[in-house]
């Protein structure tokens, strides 16, 4: 059987392209609006990607219900002849949704709405017809997909690579155990941080295997190091105030990398949909330039981003905001898709800051919750699924 679907272009894609990517039409008809034109190439793309048959109708009017109404008819003349006619009422004003229902109502065999908050598709009946229950909605978005259809035209993960994931897994242990020294000793890793820093240059390349704390570590520090020698992580002798980073990948792991790789491997655990680490990227309409998103997840067509951070807080309040600022014009962008920014942080968060995360809409997980990440993935989960129950 023969599909296609009608879909109205709109800012937010999530509606029209959530049932193609379930359905799977042989074709698309979109219909765009000179105001839309860019959302409409960016559909198309996503359409022709999945391997559906995508036709444009450019210049749609948005306004004026008769001309609405003779360009719909415009429309119907020109589609190729399928077994089911779909339209989808999702996007477009509402005029456009109205004017489209209103003279195709009785041609097409389905009248479709997609209910993203919900997590639902809406079924519009003829008449006096009374209506189809709804469906839940697919999980069918995945990273690159998301991020696409938001602007942001992923180029690549660092989890995507088979030595990077297995190198993870060998370290997740250890990953885990420092989310538990982040809670109880976050001294210690805000100084090993330091030390690891200075052993980097700005590309991330190691350049000085040798950094020295400021004084030989003693007691609780000393435990940790020791056991960080142990899993092979660095080099170190009892007494000495100077350790030894190995190589480039466990200098990166120490200097801030363990924390990314936390909530990665929290995420993957709880069996969300995708989860990418190391997101790079650019935004359309810009120069090109490579953004990075540190942890990015979907779960049931749900996006989240999560900023990681090591540094101390309070010192930069400047940096602070800028760090809060640059995670909540992500989120902006990506809300489309009811999504989600989280900041977790190695380091007790300033008051100031709460604060600041608190109007930005940002979640901050303080090293005091590091330990229950997994609860609070889970309970993440949980409310993107009832949004569709």
């Amino acid at each position: 059987m023969t599909r296609l679907h009608i879909q109205l272009v709109s800012a937010q894609l999530a509606g029209n392209l959530i049932p193609a990517l379930m359905e799977r039409p042989e074709h698309a008809a979109l219909i765009v609006t000179p105001a839309m034109a860019s959302q409409g190439q960016l559909l198309r793309e996503l359409e022709e990607e999945a391997g559906i048959a995508v036709q444009t109708f450019e210049n749609a009017p948005d306004a004026d219900l008769p001309r609405l109404h003779e360009f719909a008819l415009e429309v119907l003349d020109e589609l190729p002849a399928v077994d089911e006619l779909v339209l989808n009422l999702t996007g477009g004003n509402k005029l456009m949704a109205l004017g489209f229902l209103e003279i195709l109502r009785d041609t097409v065999h389905r009248r479709i709405y997609t209910d993203t908050a919900h997590g639902r598709l809406e079924y519009l009946p003829v008449g006096s017809e009374r209506a189809d229950p709804p469906t839940a909605l697919g999980h069918v978005l995945n990273v690159p997909i998301s991020l696409r259809a938001q602007g942001f035209r992923y180029r690549g993960a660092v989890s995507a690579g088979e030595d990077w994931w297995r190198a993870a897994g060998e370290r997740k242990q250890v990953a885990k155990k420092l989310a538990e020294v982040a809670r109880d000793h976050g001294g210690f890793l805000g100084a090993l941080n330091g030390v690891a820093s200075r052993a980097l240059d700005r590309e991330g390349r190691l350049v000085a295997h040798e950094q020295a704390f400021d004084s030989p570590p003693r007691g609780r520090w000393a435990q940790n190091l020791r056991w960080l020698c142990d899993e092979g992580l660095l080099d170190w002798e009892e007494g000495a105030a100077a350790v030894t980073f190995l190589d480039e990948a466990h200098a990166r792991f120490l200097n801030g990398g363990w924390l990314e790789e936390y909530v990665y491997h929290r995420l993957r655990d709880e069996g969300i949909d995708d989860v990418a680490l190391g997101v790079e990227g650019t935004w359309d309409g810009t120069d090109g330039a490579r953004n990075e998103l540190d942890v990015v997840a979907v779960h049931a067509n749900r996006l989240l981003v999560v900023e990681c951070k090591t540094l101390r807080h309070g010192r930069d309040d400047a940096l602070d905001d800028q760090q809060l600022y640059k995670l909540d014009s992500v989120g902006d962008k990506l809300r489309g898709f009811f999504g989600s920014s989280w900041m977790v942080s190695a380091r007790t968060p300033t008051q100031s800051m709460r604060e600041r995360a608190r109007q930005h809409r940002i979640r901050l997980i303080g090293p005091d919750e590091l330990p229950r990440l997994r609860a609070i993935v889970r309970e993440w989960k949980a409310s993107v699924e009832d949004a569709g129950a």
